[in-house]
């Protein structure tokens, strides 16, 4: 894949380049992958680099050449349509890195069958500085989802937080799954209600730490593993082993400092699993405490 403008700069703070940036890509492409495969593409988006301004990115063009972006069209709620990029190689990987692109998002699923995903994600937002949160947070989480059978793993966003997820087997649907991320949050603020939220509203949250499940919608997104964010550092959202983030910062690995954690895969054990009798442990366990989650629209909130 062709490299144009090599040495502009992306990164002023810290003198990261865009062939640095790209050589990065094509070095974790193969990582990345599994992450990122046969998935509708959202791709932010930085020409001029991190101080440039940068914008979000979801329709492929007709001129993107068809042997490395494929295609996958959605209808808008509004009319007209939402042609999605979708990459299966490291040559899409490297094609975007060359367009200026630093971060990658995916929903939860395949375009193949986007209403059966293969995970569900939590993604913990702290008040701002609080890490020490994030931290119990993410322990506070993991410890209900343990009870509940549910195993999960654990990354850096690369920004604020941690995010949680769960890889399925494709057994369970979207409607269902999006269920199980709410419901969990929801028992684990109820064990933890000085600590974790589902308040959507930053405004009403206090000094929580927002447990948020709405990553789990068809087509709502989440960063990619691997994928670098547009911040001072140039941190990476890295798949981690759970005793690492009592050492490791939300925001702490950077494209710098990654190395080391390619060495291994903390995540290589975990099988997929079915959420369906989890689901029903969940409504049960709702039941017994009392909780009922009432419609959500986000829009609205």
């Amino acid at each position: 894949m062709e490299l144009t403008n090599a040495d502009r700069i992306v990164f002023p703070e810290d003198g990261i380049s865009k062939g640095e940036v790209f050589d990065y890509y094509v070095g974790v492409a193969d990582r990345m992958l599994p992450f990122v495969a046969r998935r509708a593409l959202t791709v932010e988006r930085y020409p001029k680099g991190i101080d440039g301004g940068g914008f979000m990115q979801k329709n492929a063009p007709d001129h993107y050449p068809e042997e490395v972006i494929g295609r996958f069209e959605v209808s808008r709620a509004g009319g007209g349509t939402t042609t999605y990029p979708v990459v299966d190689t490291a040559g899409g990987i490297a094609f975007f890195a060359n367009l200026g692109v630093i971060t990658f998002h995916t929903p939860p699923a395949t375009v193949d069958d986007f209403l059966h995903p293969d995970w569900v994600i939590w993604d913990l937002d702290p008040p701002q500085g609080r890490v020490d949160l994030a931290r119990r947070a993410a322990h506070a989480l993991q410890a209900v989802l343990e009870g509940l059978d549910i195993p999960s793993l654990v990354m850096t966003s690369g920004s604020s937080g941690y995010h949680l997820r769960t890889p399925l087997d494709r057994g369970t649907n979207i409607t269902v799954v999006a269920e199980v991320a709410r419901g969990t949050a929801a028992l684990a603020a109820a064990a933890h209600p000085d600590l974790l939220t589902l308040e959507f509203r930053k405004a009403e949250r206090g000094v929580r730490v927002f447990v948020d499940w709405l990553r789990n919608a068809p087509l709502s997104t989440s960063v990619v593993p691997w994928s670098l964010r547009a911040k001072r550092g140039a941190p990476v959202a890295v798949p981690l082993a759970w005793e690492e983030i009592d050492t490791v910062l939300p925001d702490g690995i950077g494209l710098h400092s990654v190395g080391e954690w390619l060495e291994a895969d903390p995540w290589a054990g975990l099988k997929p699993i079915n959420l369906t009798g989890a689901a029903d442990m969940v409504k049960r366990a709702l039941d017994e405490a009392g909780i009922r989650l009432e419609p959500f629209d986000r829009f609205r909130s």
